[in-house]
């Protein structure tokens, strides 16, 4: 009677164990391919990838599992990534940008000041390259006049190539001068734009 009576204890702690389980137990809800939300306590396969919310007896959400991306969803996100990475370092690179101006001048006529001392630096440079050239069409001419020869001499051809670089150097120099002055213009308008002037 003794056994019986046991057995029927612990069948009955067993079945109440059971049924307090599953009421612990978690309703998971998905949104089904047609865009309704369904609820159940196993999530069909086919839709296990896409994202489900775990919630308790009394309806609260206590888990949510986000979708699986693919793999085009993937490199979406890693371009958006990337381009939320280059608009920081844009905006650092701005910031460090306007922060060197500031420190480097203290009124739009400084800035002015500023670039005409490089272009004339560079305007000297390019005088003097010219008087280079000059004296080398000097003695190329000398060259030329004194040479009975038909085919050019060494020295001939040095001083053609010299006279040549010369004037590829002016050239780029030439271009330097209008960097610097796009480069100042750029440095005004932003200094005018940090400082509030119009």
């Amino acid at each position: 009677m003794n056994i019986k009576f046991s057995n029927l204890v612990l069948f009955s702690f067993l079945t109440i164990l059971a049924f307090s389980n599953n009421s612990n137990a978690r309703i998971k809800c998905w949104t089904n391919s047609e865009g309704n939300k369904e609820c159940g306590d196993k999530i069909p396969p086919e839709y296990t990838q896409q994202g489900y919310k775990e919630l308790d007896k009394r309806g609260l959400v206590r888990d949510e599992k986000e979708k699986i991306k693919t793999g085009a969803e993937l490199e979406e996100a890693k371009k958006q990534a990337a381009e939320i990475r280059k608009e920081k370092e844009k905006k650092r690179n701005q910031q460090a940008y306007d922060k060197m101006l500031l420190e480097t001048y203290t009124s739009v006529d400084e800035i002015k000041i500023a670039r005409d001392e490089r272009i004339n630096a560079v305007q000297s440079t390019i005088k003097l390259t010219r008087k280079r050239i000059i004296k080398l069409q000097y003695q190329l001419d000398d060259e030329l006049l004194n040479s009975n020869d038909n085919n050019e001499s060494d020295k001939i051809k040095s001083l053609k190539d010299q006279v040549s670089i010369n004037e590829v150097f002016i050239n780029k120099k030439i271009d330097e001068q209008e960097e610097i002055k796009k480069s100042y213009t750029e440095y005004i308008e932003r200094f005018k734009k940090l400082k509030g002037y119009k």
